[in-house]
């Protein structure tokens, strides 16, 4: 195959081993910085972005994506209605659960604690309450009983068992009564106690949806709204866009709990990344190094090119195929072992660390794209002041100094 003259002559220059040999060793500590360099940031991002899948399927497994709020409570034969106009607008959301819930306050003998109250109609509705099964919830939590399952956590912070009557004090809603204003409040039995890692979720205590919605003083057969679950909880801002065309609905989403905690990830994953990206910007720099080293080593063989016809922008070019040659090696062999390491990690810190600790990792094939053509991008840039100085070199003035 019939090469340009340019990327002839680069190559030729480029194996060589005669010539400068402080030159050649800078081009060389170069490739192997670029190649250090990309290899680093591929694994650190691939680290940052498995714990970050990580912790989005931990801290958002038991949450729901999206809550939507009617400003008036909705009755269930328009229900099923609403959840096909939600499927409509925004096919990501994969469950929807129709729910009552309020802010409570717990009163036992002993203590007082707050609360989150969620009325539901099955178990399966509420991931922490996968321990119980499908048909344990006609006892658990049956209708007209004002029975609640509360978290282990909150159990022992307010000494109760399964069994005990404790008081549940809606602090949104009051009644009027002869002495005045008070808030609602009525006896609950303790019909069972589930277990949650979370400890977000240790304040939620769950009853069933008529029972709750008694207490908030709403129609039989009407909800307040409707817990959403997404595919990618992540698109919450673009599902929210979509459910914008619903009028009369209050819309939250995860992020008013959990936001800062995944913006706080996010800004550490693009300074780490920042961070490792100095190295390759440190090591493309030494090739700006070596290539004007080269143009001051080969001034006299760069005018024999000229006084032969070759044209000042092929010179330029054999110095940006020159630089561009080590980068794309450097680039290559960084790439392909940054990949490597982030397929077998886990079996590498095995070796290296061999700890309980557990380090996920996720290949995103668009990060490395970036990561190739960053480190390309800065390479050709580079290489243009030491082309441009090769292209002005003067035939005349350069062989008489021979």
């Amino acid at each position: 195959m019939k090469l340009p003259i340019s990327l002839f002559i680069a190559l030729r220059y480029w194996k060589t081993k005669s010539g400068d040999r402080f030159a050649k060793l800078i081009t060389q500590l170069a490739s192997i910085g670029i190649a250090l360099g990309v290899a680093a940031l591929i694994i650190v991002l691939s680290v940052m972005n498995g714990l970050e899948n990580t912790q989005k399927k931990q801290r958002l497994s038991s949450l729901p994506h999206m809550l939507l709020i009617a400003e008036t409570p909705l009755s269930m034969t328009k229900v099923e209605v609403v959840k096909q106009q939600i499927l409509q607008l925004a096919p990501q959301v994969k469950k929807i659960v129709p729910i009552n819930q309020n802010n409570v306050i717990l009163q036992t003998p002993e203590n007082i604690n707050a609360a989150q109250m969620i009325g539901i109609t099955q178990f399966s509705d509420v991931p922490q309450l996968t321990e119980f099964k499908k048909e344990d919830f006609a006892r658990l939590l049956p209708a007209k009983q004002f029975k609640l399952v509360i978290s282990a956590t909150l159990a022992q912070q307010a000494h109760l068992q399964i069994g005990d009557r404790v008081r549940i004090i809606l602090t949104d809603h009051s009644q009027y009564t002869p002495l005045g204003q008070i808030p609602i409040s009525r006896l609950f039995t303790v019909s069972g106690i589930y277990h949650t890692p979370q400890i977000a979720n240790t304040g939620q205590i769950f009853t069933n949806l008529a029972d709750i919605g008694r207490l908030m003083r709403i129609k039989p057969n009407a909800v307040q709204g409707f817990r959403l679950y997404l595919a990618d909880p992540f698109a919450v801002q673009d599902i929210k866009t979509q459910l914008d065309a619903l009028p009369d609905w209050q819309i939250e989403d995860w992020r008013k709990q959990r936001g800062e905690f995944f913006q706080s990830v996010k800004m550490e994953k693009n300074m780490m990344g920042l961070l490792v990206s100095l190295i390759i910007i440190v090591a493309i720099s030494n090739i700006l190094t070596s290539l004007s080293l080269m143009v001051v080593d080969k001034t006299s063989e760069i005018a024999i090119l000229q006084t032969q016809g070759l044209a000042r922008r092929k010179i330029r070019k054999i110095f940006i195929w020159q630089g561009m040659l080590v980068g794309i090696s450097g680039t290559f062999w960084g790439a392909l072992l940054g990949t490597l390491i982030t397929i077998h990690f886990e079996n590498l810190r095995l070796i290296i660390m061999p700890t309980s600790v557990h380090l996920p990792t996720q290949i995103n094939s668009v990060q490395i794209l970036i990561i190739v053509l960053g480190a390309l991008l800065f390479t050709l840039l580079s290489t243009l002041y030491p082309a441009y100085r090769a292209a002005k070199v003067q035939p005349a003035r350069a062989l008489r100094d021979e």
